[in-house]
């Protein structure tokens, strides 16, 4: 069948734009009968390797009897796992506005895309074990699968299935490119933020300097594109020489601070900048994300990366996610787990909406605060916070691996400022 043919029987012709690219690969490549993740041995077994419970079973049979006795479905379903985890140029953000299969498979459509998920899993098993990658290791970094079906149920209640947003996260594991390791995830990638940190040669502290020409808010986070040019707003600067460089310091409470401050080179060193690789972390849900988890999981890392990427030595850890939020303890509790690893870290500012987080902790970018769950503290308090005219945005954030001897210590925040640069704390 043609694309036009095929999405027009399945009632969504308007996604053929988005499901254009490789089709005629795809076709090419079908193999007889059916796919091998069609078949119950295969996707039971990948649902058992994910963590997922036994009551998917009936949905995923069912969806994919429904998928083998249809030409359109299963030309699809081929092209949907071809370009997720064959054609890797296909653009993550096309996956995200796959079509919802309604007219097709009714309250199955969310199934046809969990198959698409588990379908991974098999490659991701061979690939680990050719890569000599430990068994523990390649179980635990499915462990938050069970999360993204949870997220669909927020938003279907009562159905199993996965949103087609999920799928292009699966694409790391395929590629042996993210793996779990205690209670993070890691992928070796090159630091994203525009910052520059320096480290003093004696005294060891480290402080970071906004890239030239960002636009910050009054307040010290990026400012909003939102909402055009803001009131007290300025922009960073950032010049070098060889006497040293001088440039808007970020607090590593995640602030920048409108008080240039100059690092003679005599005294200070780079030591990270766009573009060095970086131990980049995800941060699963699941809870109990306490300190000492937090500290043993960073501690493994450093030993697992360089025994099984050795080729790729990395500077620091670094994250940016809503979890970052610094605003988090002015609106949640200030005790929390996300709160205490916060002030473990150097945070710093990036451009964010104010909704961050909000399809991982409601299921969905649209939240009415008037309809949305508040069955969790969470929930709650960001409800509330936003029906106060609050917001949850995303900040980064970096760690030195020899500064993990001080974890615990809250070393960041206590040597701020750093010597010779008392005005920053006015």
């Amino acid at each position: 069948m043609t694309l036009t043919e095929v999405l027009t029987e399945l009632a969504v012709p308007q996604s053929e734009e988005l499901l254009a690219p490789h089709w005629e690969e795809s076709l090419a490549s079908l193999p007889p009968g059916r796919p091998s993740f069609l078949d119950p041995e295969e996707f039971i077994h990948s649902r058992e390797f994910a963590g997922l419970p036994a009551d998917a079973d009936a949905s995923l049979r069912d969806a994919a009897e429904a998928i083998a006795a249809s030409p359109a479905l299963l030309e699809l379903a081929w092209h949907c796992h071809q370009l997720v985890y064959v054609h890797r140029d296909y653009a993550p953000n096309n996956i995200h506005q796959w079509p919802e299969l309604e007219d097709a498979l009714g309250e199955l459509s969310g199934a046809f895309y969990l198959l698409i998920l588990l379908s991974g899993v098999p490659q991701m098993i061979r690939l680990h074990s050719d890569m000599g990658i430990p068994a523990e290791v390649t179980a635990a970094t499915t462990t938050h699968f069970p999360e993204m079906v949870h997220v669909y149920h927020v938003s279907h209640p009562a159905r199993w299935g996965a949103h087609p947003r999920a799928l292009y996260w699966v694409r790391n594991h395929t590629a042996g490119d993210i793996y779990q390791i205690g209670r993070f995830e890691y992928m070796l990638r090159p630091m994203h933020g525009a910052i520059r940190v320096y480290r003093h040669r004696v005294t060891r502290e480290v402080i970071a300097l906004s890239e030239a020409d960002v636009k910050f808010a009054a307040d010290g986070f990026v400012a909003s594109t939102e909402h055009g040019p803001q009131e007290g707003g300025w922009v960073a600067s950032l010049t070098e020489d060889d006497r040293g460089v001088t440039g808007t310091p970020i607090s590593p409470a995640g602030v920048a601070v409108p008080i240039p401050i100059t690092l003679p080179a005599s005294e200070w060193e780079l030591a990270l900048k766009p573009g060095d690789t970086m131990l980049e972390m995800h941060i699963p849900p699941g809870g109990g994300m306490t300190l000492e988890r937090c500290l043993e999981s960073m501690a493994m890392a450093l030993e697992f990366f360089p025994r099984h990427f050795p080729e790729t030595p990395f500077v620091a850890f670094g994250c940016q996610s809503w979890i970052l939020d610094p605003e988090i303890e002015t609106f949640y509790r200030p005790d929390s787990n996300m709160v205490f690893y916060q002030k473990e870290l150097y945070l710093y500012p990036i451009a964010s909406g104010p909704t961050s987080g909000f399809y991982f902790v409601f299921g969905t970018m649209d939240v009415d605060p008037a309809t949305a769950p508040r069955d969790t503290s969470l929930r709650r308090a960001i409800l509330e916070h936003i029906e106060t005219g609050g917001r949850v945005i995303s900040s980064g954030m970096f760690v030195f691996p020899e500064d993990l001897a001080h974890f615990g210590e809250r070393h960041y925040l206590s040597h701020w400022p750093p010597q010779g640069s008392e005005a920053l704390a006015e």
